[in-house]
């Protein structure tokens, strides 16, 4: 579980402070809370202050709200855990609750009810048989994620008290609240051992199966859980009562690609191909690249006569596994690609240059370089960054100060590919460009990825210039560079071993001494030290 953050930590201190202010810090707590936070607001639900209680009952239930059905496994195995010595000060009142305070807990609202349910995650096992006997009561839904839970209890008898609380929840007007937390009966299917649940989970899905709750079904499409929409559509779409056409069309709107893709899969393994044929072309055009590469294989495998035409188009895919996918179904056609690529990048449509500008990159010669090479100056920075690729797959070797220019891209990745392609390129003779580039006024993630050329760079040579970048302008460069520094210091007769040159221990040497009131001193000393070594 990850620690409270240092504003819910202030506001902690606060807390533990004033007497005035505690409701209106609680409802802060409440609408930025963690769940390491909620932890620590459970005392303040105990509170004999009213005003103070509901407070802190409207935070933990708010907090609540906002964690996904798996995290509650997380609450409770974190809860179960704590022992009286956790916290003592802190968490005393929760510590010290007994079954009688649970049974005496008047429940309310939901934040009551949630508030039981979170104790029914206590340590003490006579607490969290009280707390379930008393969500057996209740029958509002928010009461089963707690019961779920309580199933794999190491207490047989807080066990059986769960399994037939949610028996009674078998009912029509409840499958719903079932639907909601199907997280945890998956979870409660693949890793609960201490009972066997095979019938109980076969009633559950029994009911969602029942055509009585096909509207429960449907709704689950719009479910904010991710894990209730991809279950939902899922069974869905295996349902022999409900239109394929109505699920397909849902599922193709839908953001989570995920639900796109099993959809997709289906359709490819089991649909008859007219249906497959009537969606073909719009799952083609999927954003997803795997849900496009499964179109691909349905259009060879279901509808050959048709298929050329598909891959000639796909020819110009943006994603590189279904181009060369692409090209291996269309081997036997006879079409040089290298051609077809080149072709493309004269009188046609923007959008498509970079795409054919790294076709030609992946199928052409080391001579199509001189294809690539004028769209380094095209004013779209797309087209650009697909030249350096392409340059980079055809004749890197001719091309080191072109990648080294690319480095100063504003954008972040084109940087980054460009310290990718140098990365096992650059030489000694590139550093002064390097170094040049370095002092100018160019974007920290420019800088940052100098210094990673730099380490790689031959060793003797490297630590030279990372010593050297201990000293620039920006503090967070000069940091990363003393990072720099310590890591080949350390692999220094560990992961390699060098014997310096007279020439370069006198370069390095002169460069500390330059440094040295930038440099921590057991790093100095370390550099010092090895340049002692003869």
């Amino acid at each position: 579980m990850k620690k409270m953050t240092t504003e819910e930590q202030v506001l902690f201190d606060e807390l533990y402070r004033s007497d005035e202010r505690k409701v209106e810090i609680l409802h802060s707590l409440g609408k930025l809370g963690s769940m390491m936070a909620l932890t620590f607001l459970l005392p303040f639900a105990l509170e004999k202050r009213e005003e103070v209680r509901k407070a802190a009952l409207a935070a933990v239930h708010q907090i609540t709200t906002r964690l996904r059905k798996q995290d509650f496994i997380s609450l409770d195995q974190y809860l179960r855990r704590l022992t009286l010595y956790s916290n003592r000060n802190q968490l005393a009142a929760w510590h010290e609750l007994l079954p009688e305070d649970i049974r005496a807990f008047s429940i309310n609202d939901e934040s009551d009810l949630n508030f039981i349910g979170i104790c029914s995650f206590h340590r003490n096992g006579y607490v969290r048989e009280a707390a379930i006997e008393v969500l057996l009561k209740q029958v509002t839904g928010a009461e089963l994620p707690f019961l779920l839970i309580r199933l794999n209890d190491w207490q047989p008898k807080i066990r059986y008290l769960a399994f037939m609380a949610c028996k009674l929840r078998f009912r029509p007007n409840y499958v719903k609240h079932f639907l909601e937390s199907i997280f945890l009966l998956k979870h409660l299917s693949a890793y609960y051992n201490r009972e066997k649940f095979s019938d109980f989970l076969e009633e559950i899905d029994a009911m969602f199966r029942h055509p009585n709750n096909r509207d429960v079904l449907r709704s689950g499409f719009h479910s904010k859980d991710p894990v209730v929409r991809r279950f939902c559509f899922d069974l869905a779409i295996n349902l022999l009562d409900i239109d394929p056409d109505e699920v397909i069309a849902e599922a193709l709107i839908q953001k989570d690609a995920l639900i796109r893709l099993q959809t997709v899969r289906h359709m490819c393994k089991q649909d008859e191909n007219e249906r497959l044929r009537k969606w073909l072309d719009r799952i083609r055009r999927d954003v997803f690249p795997s849900i496009r590469q499964l179109a691909l294989q349905a259009y060879v495998d279901r509808f050959p006569e048709e298929s050329t035409d598909a891959l000639l188009a796909a020819l110009l895919d943006g994603h590189k596994s279904i181009r060369e996918m692409t090209r291996f179904y269309l081997k036997d056609k006879n079409i040089n690609f290298a051609t077809f690529y080149r072709e493309k990048l004269v009188d046609t449509e923007e959008h498509v240059i970079p795409i054919a500008i790294v076709g030609v990159g992946e199928t052409g010669v080391r001579a199509d370089d001189q294809w690539i090479l004028p769209f380094l100056r095209h004013e779209n920075e797309r087209i650009q960054r697909a030249a350096v690729k392409a340059l980079a797959m055809l004749n890197p070797e001719d091309h080191i100060e072109i990648f080294i220019r690319a480095l100063q891209a504003d954008k972040r990745s084109a940087s980054r590919e460009a310290r990718q392609i140098l990365a096992d390129r650059v030489e000694l003779r590139h550093t002064d460009m390097l170094w040049e580039m370095l002092e100018k006024d160019v974007g920290l993630h420019v800088k940052k990825n100098i210094l990673f050329l730099f380490s790689k760079i031959n060793k003797a040579d490297s630590i030279s210039l990372l010593l050297r970048a201990c000293v620039v302008e920006e503090k967070e460069i000069r940091d990363d560079a003393i990072l720099y520094v310590e890591h080949w210091l350390y692999g220094y007769n560990r992961r390699f071993y060098l014997r310096l040159k007279d020439e370069q221990r006198e370069k390095i040497n002169h460069i500390l001494e330059a440094v040295r009131k930038f440099l921590p001193e057991d790093i100095a000393e370390s550099v010092e030290s090895l340049l002692a070594k003869k």
